[in-house]
């Protein structure tokens, strides 16, 4: 946006309140701080890709693979 001469109405609320104008998809709570990822995008991926370990969890997104504050909340989400 710093390219740009001007910017609209829209762009400069979002810069301002430091959203995107556009919302995207709630991702839920957050439970890996380190890569920013939610609750509903862990349980989404859970039930869609069929993961059944925390490690799967990781490789599909990278949740708990980085400093391992949440892998007690990812087995928990697992059941």
């Amino acid at each position: 946006m710093f390219a740009h001469e001007t910017l609209s109405p829209a762009d400069r609320t979002s810069l301002l309140a430091g959203k995107p104008a556009v919302a995207g998809e709630d991702k839920g709570r957050t439970v890996c701080a380190c890569f920013n990822v939610g609750e509903k995008t862990i349980r989404k991926a859970i039930a869609e890709q069929g993961l059944s370990s925390v490690e799967a969890i990781g490789r599909c997104l990278n949740a708990g693979t980085n400093c391992g504050s949440c892998l007690p909340e990812l087995q928990a989400l697992l059941g």
